[in-house]
């Protein structure tokens, strides 16, 4: 008997997106039945746990693993196991790098009046920066995606109590690039950093309004 989540499964595999964010309800609809009470009280229900059938048999059974639940939205985004696997081999290297780069231990971390975890957050909350590795769609074409990602992203750092607030990109230079060409005339005070493979930090944008 085919499991109760192969239909998401299915839902996943056809996808060409590499991010695919559901709503609780979305997934009861496709899988069409009602997700356990679990679902939406224990975050750990949506563990990329292999011992779990909902993980074994439906997102993970498509390549595909939970990155982040929010069960006060109720919604859950889904990321290929590849791009999760590359982004958090980056994440370790931009904060590292980071680190050197700006002389002071950077880590992982949040205020009790921030609006998420940021990557990397220095002991005294001075400076705060996130990791984005991404790149064009199809290797030439807008990502319109990450581009909310990344314009998210600036207006959560926008709106905490940092001094340095930094975004810091790797894989493909062209994805921040071109968004700062639409959009960068409305940053005020993030700045765009791209981690070339050789190590080296370029900044991209200026600690000020770009216009």
């Amino acid at each position: 008997m085919e499991s109760k989540y192969a239909p998401l499964r299915d839902y996943l595999l056809t996808s060409s997106k590499d991010r695919v964010e559901l709503s609780f309800d979305e997934i009861e609809e496709i899988i069409g039945a009602s997700l356990p009470n679990s679902a939406r009280t224990h975050r750990s229900w949506w563990a990329n746990n292999e011992r779990h059938t909902q993980a074994r048999n439906g997102w993970m059974a498509a390549g595909f693993l939970v990155s982040n639940v929010d069960l006060e939205r109720e919604t859950v985004l889904f990321v290929r196991r590849e791009q999760v696997t590359e982004h958090r081999k980056f994440e370790d290297l931009a904060r590292e790098v980071m680190s050197n780069f700006f002389g002071v231990p950077l880590h992982k971390g949040r205020k009790e009046c921030w609006p998420k975890e940021f990557d990397m957050v220095s002991p005294d909350y001075k400076i705060v920066g996130d990791a984005k590795y991404y790149s064009m769609v199809r290797g030439e074409k807008i990502p319109p995606a990450k581009f909310s990602i990344i314009a998210e992203h600036v207006w959560m750092l926008e709106k905490i109590d940092a001094d340095i607030k930094f975004l810091v990109f790797g894989n493909d230079k062209r994805v921040p690039v071109e968004w700062l060409k639409r959009y960068g005339h409305l940053v005020e005070d993030v700045v765009f950093y791209f981690i070339h493979e050789d190590g080296t930090v370029e900044e991209l944008s200026k600690r000020k309004k770009l216009c």
